[in-house]
């Protein structure tokens, strides 16, 4: 059987990297796809970025190089290092034929003793490379150049979040309205009708929350938009952990910190508008504890965010403002 090896850390992965592995399975019987870390350029964790791939060509093997190494550079110290990890990696595996649209095809192919193929180098097929999508503040003009799995992870997603009674389902609704995008509504809400007890959730409510409400984002992300506005997220979860119990479980959290990497657009709508007094909520002062918690959880986790106040008309304002511009920095908050 031919082995065909390829490899990248697919940060994003794009029509060049399918045009790759096509060729290998056109010509090999067998073709693995070796994918990095990458945590120095994208927050975009390996996993998913594995199963772009896959689940573009289930047929490829996805190896995950989860602790490859992170230098590059054409140094021998460097390629060295590079080749003996990729050699323990694959641990004895016969390859055929190394594939690639990059110069170090040679240095690789020589220490598998195998094939050097060379697919596409000056990238007159598709013109693009994984860092100019990095680049690009418009995503409009490189979404030709990807698959709608991986335009839909990367596509703007824009949150609202904040203590009860701070405007998010409003303002996330009319943004959604307003600037064509796709709306995700709240899966707590909902929840916490059904299930809660002296206004209050168990540990194990919040983490069907957080499992539910993700794949409500995910399903809402699918929609053919070219980007979502979503009425709280799994943060807003995590922050309702630490009011209750002070701290979160080992799976809620876990469930938060993978999610991370979504956190690029974060609106927090801030609680200068009167309290609407409703059964259902525990009154002004647990809004301004939950506030609190908000801003401490995004300051811990390093998370920049826009400070909505005013109107309903003037924070829409600031977020048309802010998507138009693409960086507003006077309002952004870390």
């Amino acid at each position: 059987m031919n082995i065909g090896l390829t490899l990248g850390k697919y940060a994003p992965f794009h029509k060049g990297h399918e045009y790759v592995i096509s060729t290998a399975l056109n010509e090999m019987d067998h073709v693995i796809v070796v994918v990095y870390n990458a945590s120095e350029v994208t927050d975009i964790p390996t996993k998913i970025r594995a199963n772009w791939i896959k689940n573009i060509f289930p047929s490829v093997e996805i190896i995950i190089a989860e602790d490859g190494p992170q230098d590059t550079g054409y140094t021998t110290e460097i390629i060295t290092k590079q080749n003996n990890y990729l050699k323990y990696l694959l641990n004895g595996i016969p390859i055929n034929s190394f594939y690639s649209s990059e110069k170090y095809g040679t240095h690789v192919s020589e220490a598998l003793n195998c094939k050097n193929r060379i697919v596409d180098i000056d990238r007159s097929n598709f013109p693009i490379s994984a860092s100019k999508i990095r680049e690009e503040n418009n995503i409009l003009k490189i979404k030709s150049f990807l698959s709608k799995n991986v335009y839909d992870t990367i596509k703007p997603k824009y949150y609202f979040i904040g203590a009860p009674s701070t405007g998010k389902t409003t303002i996330s609704q009319a943004c959604a309205n307003l600037l064509n995008g796709a709306y995700c509504v709240e899966y707590g809400r909902e929840y916490w009708f059904k299930f809660q007890e002296n206004h209050r959730l168990s540990m194990n409510d919040l983490e069907n929350i957080a499992i539910e409400h993700t794949k409500l984002e995910e399903k809402i992300f699918e929609e053919n938009y070219d980007c979502a506005f979503i009425d709280t997220s799994v943060l807003t979860t995590f922050c309702y952990a630490l009011y209750y119990f002070n701290k979160s479980s080992n799976t809620l959290t876990s469930i938060f910190e993978n999610s991370l990497y979504k956190y690029k657009h974060v609106f927090l709508c801030n609680d200068d508008i009167p309290f609407d007094d409703t059964w259902d909520r525990s009154g002004p002062k647990s809004r301004g504890i939950l506030q609190e918690i908000n801003k401490e959880v995004l300051k811990q986790y390093n998370l920049k965010y826009v400070l909505l106040s005013g109107t309903l008309e003037q924070r829409i304002e600031l977020v048309k403002k802010y998507i138009t511009e693409e960086v507003f920095y006077d309002n952004i908050q870390c």
